[in-house]
Formats: C-alpha cells, structure tokens, sequence
C-alpha cells in the first residue's frame, strides 16, 4: 500500500481519503480478522504453558503418559505373580481316582457273575421246569444279587415251597447239577432228609454230623475263595434239633466265612396257603406273605428276615401235558398228541376261570407213562 501511495504522489487530503478507502475494503478486513485470531490463539498458547488454569485441558492432553513402563536399566524387572487354584488339579485327580474305583468295581461284579454261569442257569431252568416263570426269575434275581460281590453279612436262604407234583425235586437236582459244574464239585452238598436222616430219633446225630460237614466245606470254599451251595430237600422231614443247628449257621454273628454260603429250601411247608392262593387270585404272585404268616410260628427258622420265601405255582393242563411228553422221549416212547391228550385228561383238576390247575400236578406221570 506504501509502494502505491509513493507511485501516486498526491497531496495530504488526497492521501488520508486513500487510506480510508483501502481500511474499508473487505479483504482488508478479512485480513485483520484473521491476523487478530492469529495473535490471540498463540497469546493463549503462551499463557497456557505458565500458569493458566483455564487451559489445564490442553496441557494434560500434551502430557499423557506412554503405555508402556519404562524400568531402569541396572534393574531387574519382577512381573506380578499370577495365582493359580490348586483346588482345580486336587478335584480332577480325585475324580480320576473315583472313576478307577467305580471301574474295577464293577469289572469285578461282572467277573464274579460270569464264574458261576447264572445265565446259562436260567435258560436250563426256564427250559425243563415247566410252569414255573415266577418261581425262576425270583430264585437267579436273588443268586445274581448275592453272588456278584464275595464280602458278605449273611448268607442268602432261599426256601422254595409248593404242593406234590410242582417240580421242586427236579429244581434242586437241576441247581446241585449246574454248581456242581461250574465250581468244585465238593463245595456242593445236595442234602436229602430222607435219605441222611432217615429217623427222627437221630436227629441230634444228624444235626452234629450236617454242621460238621458244612464247616469243612466252607473251610474248602474259603481256600478257593468260592461261595459253597447246600441244596436241603425234603425240609418238612427233618427233626427239629437238625433245624435248631440250621437256625444256628443263619446268623449274622459267627465268623466271615460262615456269612459266605447259599443254602437252598425245598419243602412242602405251606401247601395248602399256595394252593388257596393260585385258585382265588389266579397267580402264585403274593403268596410269600401267606407262607410267612404260616412258617413263623412253626419254627424260629422261617421267622428270619434273611429268609427269602419263593413259592412254586399249580401246575396247569398244557405245562401236565409237557411232563408227560418229556418223560415218554425220556423211556424212548413216540409222545403221540392225541395220546397225550387222553394222558392229560386222566388227571384231577381245580377250575379257575378258564385255567386248569392240576392237583396233584406232575407227580403220577411217570407211574402213568410206566403202565403204557
């Protein structure tokens, strides 16, 4: 603006109007405005730095601190220790542990099922002793349950009972055949009254002579570590002292290898309860609590709760048939159907309902098939 004030030379007046004019222009006053903001933004810089409390903001934003943390150099550097629960490793090992027990637990209750073969048990019994369904899934739910572990605190007493005639005889012979099989055969007593203790009046001979052999049994059994069986038939012949000393091997506090032992029952004890039973409800189902009722005030011995009483079914019309068909393949006979018809027709029966129930059930078929 000088240079064109001195291009111009012009007189005072002049001068002062030209100066006026370039004041009032708009880029003129755009320029100072702009130069005015200028100047206060640095002013304000300026104060800001020294002591301005208004401008704080400005400054902290300038100073922020770095990430990371610097150490000096002669130092070591110590990171903070992280914890680690050392509950977490404890619980899993011990769990670990649980499951190895668990395991072989169960691996052992399977090997010591397996040892006396209770499945192919079932099948032969299901398969030659007819009518008897019931009798058969109680008699190998107790055998399963018992003989799957080897430590126990009573001995299991299965006592089966039934009328003539309903196969109890042949169950006995049957079980003493398959532990005689499938164990040493001299950890297996099959005990006839009959024929071990004919007499009543040598029934304290009999009792001393029976615990004297199922101690050294269980002695034997203990040194092979298996479980002996005694299968007693005929039960309701046997003289009172002879049941005393039963009664006495049925506790629980006596020796540990004396709780280790099977003993099975087969009586005739309580056959006019199963027979009321089967023809008024059609089922040998629930007649366990009629025999208790009846045993327990005959003899301390059924009274006792590790008692398992088993009742064995009337026999119907076809299972009658299927006994004299299986004892005419036995002599060698042709088991021709209609024979067997007029065999089946000549026997008594109780009527229920539409059943047949015979009463003297398989008892006179081998005396019928004998006289063909």
């Amino acid at each position: 603006m000088e240079l064109q004030l001195e291009n111009h030379p012009q007189g005072p007046e002049e001068k002062k109007k030209i100066q006026n004019s370039f004041l009032t222009s708009p880029q003129l006053r755009a320029m100072l405005r702009i130069k005015k903001k200028y100047l206060q933004r640095t002013s304000a810089v300026g104060v800001g730095v020294s002591d301005g409390p208004a401008d704080t903001k400005i400054c902290k934003k300038r100073r922020r601190r770095a990430s990371r943390v610097l150490y000096p150099q002669h130092t070591r550097l110590f990171k903070p220790k992280t914890e680690h629960s050392r509950t977490k490793p404890f619980l899993a090992f011990f769990s670990f542990i649980i499951f190895i027990q668990v395991y072989n637990a169960v691996e052992n209750l399977d090997d010591h099922v397996l040892k006396y073969d209770l499945d192919g048990l079932e099948r032969a019994l299901h398969r030659e002793v007819f009518g008897q369904w019931y009798t058969v899934e109680q008699l190998i739910y107790h055998l399963k349950d018992y003989l799957s572990t080897y430590i126990h605190h009573r001995p299991l007493v299965l006592s089966l009972h039934g009328p003539p005639g309903t196969g109890k005889s042949h169950l006995g012979r049957l079980l003493a055949r398959h532990f005689r099989s499938v164990v040493d055969n001299r950890l297996v007593v099959h005990y006839i009254s009959r024929h071990q203790c004919p007499l009543q009046n040598e029934g304290h001979h009999c009792a001393s002579a029976l615990a004297n052999r199922i101690t050294e049994v269980v002695s034997r059994a203990e040194e092979h570590q298996h479980i002996p069986f005694f299968i007693l038939d005929e039960v309701e012949k046997m003289p009172p002292p002879l049941l005393d000393t039963l009664h006495m091997f049925l506790q629980a506090n006596q020796s540990s290898e004396l709780l280790n032992v099977v003993y099975v029952f087969l009586s005739n004890l309580g056959q006019k309860e199963v027979t009321s039973h089967v023809v008024e409800n059609g089922t040998i189902a629930g007649a366990h609590a009629r025999l208790r009722k009846m045993l327990s005030p005959q003899h301390p011995l059924w009274a006792e709760p590790a008692v398992e009483l088993i009742p064995l079914s009337l026999l119907q019309r076809e299972h009658i048939i299927q006994c004299f068909q299986e004892e005419m393949t036995l002599e060698g006979l042709y088991p021709d159907p209609a024979l067997l018809e007029r065999l089946a027709d000549e026997l008594t029966y109780h009527r229920v309902a539409d059943r047949l129930y015979a009463k003297t059930g398989c008892k006179q078929v081998v005396g019928r098939v004998n006289l063909l």
